[in-house]
Order: structure tokens, then sequence, then C-alpha cells
């Protein structure tokens, strides 16, 4: 009976961390360049992650308020990403976090040294 309870719980929670992920798709990656698209439903986020890459661009395909939470806080700061725009962002540890009410697609690329 336990076993059988630990294996629910399992996958449970698993189900639950996948609904509260961002899916990314690589669309390049080779020894010069990773190029990503990443979509952020409303209420999900990047989980913590490092770009070590000093050269890091982001095109917002479709827009909305995104919050970038910097390495060791549990909020950060809420920005509004416009459709149409680009941005550039230096190499952080970070989570990015869809804080608005629409569904969020950026392309990211970043160049390798």
């Amino acid at each position: 009976m336990k076993k059988r309870l630990l294996i629910v719980l399992s996958i449970v929670s698993t189900n639950i961390l996948a609904q509260n992920a961002a899916s990314k798709e690589v669309l390049l990656d080779n020894e010069s360049v990773q190029m990503l698209r990443l979509t952020y439903p409303v209420g999900t986020e990047s989980g913590f992650h490092t770009h070590i890459a000093p050269f890091r661009t982001v095109y917002v395909v479709q827009g909305g308020k995104l919050e970038l939470i910097p390495e060791g806080q549990t909020n950060g700061k809420v920005i509004e990403a416009k459709t149409g725009t680009a941005m550039y962002l230096p190499a952080a540890t970070h989570n990015i976090r869809n804080a608005g009410e629409t569904d969020i697609v950026l392309i990211e690329t970043e160049l390798k040294e």
C-alpha cells in the first residue's frame, strides 16, 4: 500500500511540475550559436538556469509581462516584453516567470565564444 501511494504521489508531483514549466525548442545549435524558441504559458517559469555566453539576444514573438528573478531571490523585476521588440540581456543566473495573462513566446539567440 505504501509503495503504491509513493508511486501515485511521484506521478502527480511530476505532472504538476511539468505544468509549471516553460517549453524549449532548439532551432539551431552548433559550435558558433544556439537559437531557442521559448514558450511561457500563463503562470509558468523557466526555473533557475545560468547563461554563460556573454552575447544573448531575445526577440519577442508574442509579448506579455515577464518577471526576471535574480539568483538567490524569489521575486524580481516585472517587465513588459512587447511583441516585435528585441532585447539584449547579459549573461546571468536567473529564473523567468510569465507574470501576465497571455502566453509569451521568445526567440533567444546566444553567440558562443
